[in-house]
């Protein structure tokens, strides 16, 4: 029986390293995509970028922000006074791409999300006079974690809003034709987990089970990250499992949980 892990994530970010594990520990990787973006005001960000005196740094959450910073400037090197400053991300695989395109060092990337990220940068900044706040470019559908914790610490950010999160256009087919094939391949294909990315991912798919009467029963429902599981338990779905941070060997470890 060929067990199937369904990865639920927007294109932009590479899912190759999640399929290669999971291959090596005998599931089969099902890639959907299920985000797409379309980005704004970038004008906005490049006035901003190019007065590195005003902030104190830049915190990036998601790749598709330092796409936004790498897109505003437009081809031309991120100002080098943004290195002396006190720069953050989540995740190591958006550490190493804030590294070869913006060519900037990031601090926090272990954190592994926003709530963690800001008390790591509490920590960092200890005993470090901070006074400007920090460049924050993000989605529309950001949560307000991080502003919050940051702000009960005693920082501040500048957010601009920079791009747009939307559900893939071939979400709902392709979906829908997952469940038909296992229904129709039932004696060698079965979904054996759904692995969640984003609240924003999840909201979008539970619109499709409750549209299509999709059945979840027997399925392993993994959640990545705390946000994303609390997004997944508020549409009433019970989640097995949390990743607690992005990366293949976070997930792949959850899997391994109950087998």
């Amino acid at each position: 029986m060929r067990k199937v892990v369904v990865i639920l994530k927007s294109e932009s970010e590479n899912a190759d390293n999640y399929g290669t594990l999971l291959e090596k520990h005998g599931y089969e990787p099902v890639f959907i995509p299920t985000l797409e973006f379309s980005f704004k005001n970038l004008d906005v960000l490049r006035d901003r970028l190019l007065s590195p005196y005003k902030y104190s740094g830049l915190i990036f959450t998601s790749p598709r922000s330092i796409t936004a910073v790498r897109d505003a400037v437009q081809g031309q090197k991120l100002k080098d006074d943004w290195k002396t400053l006190e720069n953050y991300s989540v995740g190591e695989t958006s550490r190493d791409l804030i590294q070869r395109t913006l060519d900037l060092d990031t601090k926090g990337h272990h954190s592994g999300n926003a709530s963690n990220l800001a008390d790591f940068i509490k920590t960092d900044l200890y005993n470090k006079t901070v006074t400007m706040p920090f460049l924050f470019p993000c989605g529309n559908l950001k949560q307000d974690v991080l502003q919050n914790k940051l702000s009960e610490y005693g920082y501040s950010l500048d957010s601009v809003e920079v791009y747009e999160t939307v559900p893939h256009r071939d979400l709902e087919r392709n979906l829908v034709a997952l469940f038909q094939g296992e229904r129709e391949e039932k004696s060698d294909r079965t979904i054996d987990s759904l692995l969640f990315f984003s609240p924003s991912g999840i909201n979008y798919c539970a619109h499709v089970f409750e549209k299509h009467r999709l059945d979840l029963t027997g399925k392993r429902i993994i959640a990545i990250g705390p946000s994303t599981k609390k997004a997944i338990e508020n549409k009433g779905i019970t989640v097995h499992r949390t990743a607690e941070k992005p990366s293949p060997d976070y997930v792949v470890g959850a899997l391994l949980q109950d087998t």
